[in-house]
């Protein structure tokens, strides 16, 4: 698959501002994702200028300098001055609003890094701070408008009233809650915090809560590092939509997100056609959509729940479009 060109000129980003040393042409064709599309030697020269001229024309500060490549003279880099923000200074609203945009760029690049744009980096011997994860999903856009604010309250220290349906419920309750954090977890947004009424903290999905109201209320509970929420979090999660583990087969070439997933990979010829048997650890409900979702070119082998989950899907699919 072809790589774009602003997904280039990110790679390209990523990987001069990685290192201090004046980086080579030959290196940088070799290091960046986006390059090895290129036919020839000359193809490459000039897409590699179009691009210098471009981050520079946007005020990229790209320096050249003699590189470290034998018989190589010129190198390039982006310097730490010049390119960094000095510091600023936001509204808790601001900070609300940037923290949600955040979390959405995070959670939507985590599948996108296993791919190998930055696999290719730490190959060469570059490091970029990355992690792993689920792709996050919002269909409601009121569920972003809840995050900030929520996230809002967190960065301003205040207090949150607000109405929650438990699941199964159909009247909700007012709650009282000091948030602590918000954040997504396999496509659903949390919040987690401490309970004025329960005394203890709680997680809350917010596709479940409505008719937030910040209060002006000093919290009463000291904060817990963030290592602690997560822990809070991921425990919650675990136990309202367990982690299921199973073995899908994917046919080779298909399926990059289940692939992405994966804890371990074994070939495996299947159906006709050659794929990996693949182990996997996720909720059933994503599990069984993103299965769905490839058709012919991954099949759920075990456990039973998750076949019939994912054959349940395909035939209302197929009902569907009669």
């Amino acid at each position: 698959m072809s790589t774009s060109k602003s997904q280039r000129l990110v790679n390209l980003v990523i990987c001069l501002r990685s290192t201090n040393a004046f980086l080579s042409a030959d290196e940088i064709r070799r290091m960046v994702q986006g390059y090895d599309d290129c036919e020839s030697e000359n193809a490459f020269l000039r897409m590699f200028e179009r691009d210098k001229r471009e981050l520079r024309d946007v005020g990229v500060p790209l320096e050249q300098g003699a590189s470290l490549a034998p018989g190589s003279p010129a190198g390039y880099r982006i310097p730490d001055h010049g390119y960094e923000l000095p510091e600023i200074t936001l509204t808790p609203e601001q900070a609300g609003v940037l923290a949600v945009a955040a979390e959405v760029w995070r959670e939507g690049e985590r599948a996108a890094r296993a791919g190998g744009a930055l696999a290719k980096l730490t190959a060469a011997g570059i490091d970029p701070v990355h992690d792993a994860g689920a792709t996050v999903s919002v269909a409601d856009p009121a569920e972003l408008a809840t995050a900030a604010l929520v996230a809002e309250a967190v960065a301003e220290g205040t207090g949150l009233t607000f109405s929650h349906t438990p699941a199964g419920a159909s009247d909700p309750t007012t709650r009282r809650v000091e948030p602590w954090w918000t954040g997504s977890r396999h496509g659903h947004w949390y919040l987690v915090g401490h309970d004025l009424d329960r005394g203890e903290p709680r997680t809350f999905r917010l596709v479940r809560i409505s008719d937030v109201k910040a209060t002006r209320a000093a919290r009463t509970a000291p904060v817990p590092p963030t290592e602690q929420v997560l822990a809070l979090l991921d425990d919650a999660v675990s136990r309202l939509n367990p982690l299921l583990e199973a073995t899908v087969w994917a046919a080779d070439g298909r399926a990059a997100e289940l692939r992405a997933m994966a804890r371990s990979a074994t070939p495996a010829q299947r159906f006709g056609r050659s794929g990996a048997d693949l182990d996997l650890a996720a909720p059933l409900g994503e599990l069984s959509a993103l299965v769905a979702a490839q058709g012919a070119d991954a099949v759920a082998l075990r456990p039973a729940e998750l076949r019939v989950r994912v054959v349940s899907i395909l035939s209302a699919a197929e009902e569907a479009v009669r």
